[in-house]
């Protein structure tokens, strides 16, 4: 698993544009924004204003899956046949 980051400017209250980093974003020294490296576009971006910072650990959803695919491979118990009591 990996940390990634995402970084969202702010505008108004609301939610305006979203960036996805693998590097923790650098406070600018004005202490007034961030800069980092966008992962769809490889290019940095620097922020000035509102903005947020979330941090998640990416690969837990293929470890989810994974698991979830080797259960669904493993054979389930044989149960007793039974008969109907009618």
């Amino acid at each position: 698993m990996k940390t990634v980051y995402i970084v969202t400017m702010w505008s108004g209250g609301r939610p305006s544009k979203k960036w996805k980093t693998e590097q923790e974003p650098e406070v600018l020294p004005s202490g007034t924004g961030v800069r980092f490296t966008s992962v769809d576009t490889k290019l940095t971006v620097q922020l000035i204003g509102s903005v947020s910072v979330e941090q998640y650990e990416s690969g837990k959803e293929e470890m989810e899956a994974a698991f979830w695919e080797n259960v669904q491979r493993e054979p389930l118990p044989e149960t007793p046949k039974s008969t109907p009591f009618w």
